[in-house]
């Protein structure tokens, strides 16, 4: 199984979790079609997790900071650099929130 973790700050919360909620969202209309998504807080942060298909993607919201572990499964055929990229690609929507 491949693993990344991707990280960073933000200036307003309230506004960064609407634009991680979005994000979701369009995701799941797209990408991540078919995975199934909770939302639940923890301690001092709110988490979302899709997953499905031997693949999870776990975003947990700090006070000020973000963090996301991706789990790829070992049988998909995308090379995990492939997929960094495009997930990158995605989230640079939320830097400078």
């Amino acid at each position: 199984m491949g693993i990344f973790v991707r990280e960073g700050a933000f200036r307003d919360r309230a506004r960064f979790l609407e634009s991680l909620r979005a994000l979701v969202g369009r995701l799941r209309e797209k990408e991540a079609r078919g995975m199934s998504e909770a939302w639940e807080r923890r301690e001092d942060a709110d988490v979302a997790r899709l997953s499905g298909f031997g693949a999870l993607m776990e975003f947990t919201v700090a006070e000020s900071s973000w963090k996301c572990t991706v789990e790829i499964p070992p049988w998909l055929p995308i090379p995990q650099a492939a997929l960094e990229a495009k997930f990158d690609e995605k989230v640079a929507e939320l830097s400078g929130l």
